[in-house]
């Protein structure tokens, strides 16, 4: 029988970035080209993984010295070939929110973002106030105490920052599925130290219906 899952550790890779002032499906923001979903149980252990690919509907993946394709390596040739239809994946990930797993990302204030705006360009319900999250980076900010450049308090970690602290390293950053694994680790270690925050539905102002959620 397969272990009792608990916990869905995430990421995304996208053709562009955020305007955080504006809502997650408004026109130009950034949409969901890879994700991948990693199974958990209550301890952190790895139960199964999976990656999805999304076929680009009417969207492209920019290429060039400091664009999106450069960073993930995603091509609009290789998510043709190797992408599903973006309403597969978006099912397969709510279906395990229903179940009520905790998901768990690194900036997952981001991601979570990224998938509302997809399942509302898709006419499915966004499951904001459903989706109990964790984000593993937050809690990194005070154990790594990397300073800002403006010299006032502490930055947010990169996850290879955040791996370092733990003694672990990080290959292929930005595939999602390293990405994802990278986070489970951080979640480890955090469970280890006692330093792993309670999930919770994290908004961006006040609620979503006031915000740019």
């Amino acid at each position: 029988m397969e272990p009792q899952a608990k916990y869905l550790t995430f990421d995304t890779e996208t053709n562009g970035l955020f305007n955080f002032k504006l809502p997650a499906d408004a026109e130009g923001q950034p949409r969901l080209a890879h994700l991948a979903m990693i199974w958990a149980d209550e301890d952190g252990n790895e139960i199964k993984r999976k990656d999805y690919y999304i076929r680009p509907d009417g969207w492209t993946m920019p290429q060039g010295p400091g664009s999106a394709g450069a960073v993930n390596g995603l091509t609009d040739e290789f998510l043709m070939e190797n992408g599903g239809h973006i309403d597969a994946v978006l099912h397969a990930y709510t279906r395990e929110i229903e179940r009520g797993l905790i998901a768990v990302a690194f900036n997952a204030q981001y991601d979570l973002k990224i998938m509302r705006g997809e399942l509302r360009r898709a006419g499915m319900p966004d499951l904001f106030e459903k989706t109990l999250n964790i984000c593993v980076m937050r809690p990194m900010t005070g154990l790594c105490q990397l300073p800002k450049r403006n010299g006032f308090g502490f930055k947010f970690p990169k996850l290879s920052e955040a791996l370092e602290y733990f003694g672990h390293s990080l290959e292929g950053a930005h595939q999602a599925i390293n990405d994802a694994e990278g986070a489970l680790i951080v979640m480890r270690e955090l469970m280890r130290i006692g330093r792993l925050p309670e999930p919770a539905v994290h908004y961006a102002k006040n609620r979503p219906d006031e915000a740019a959620a």
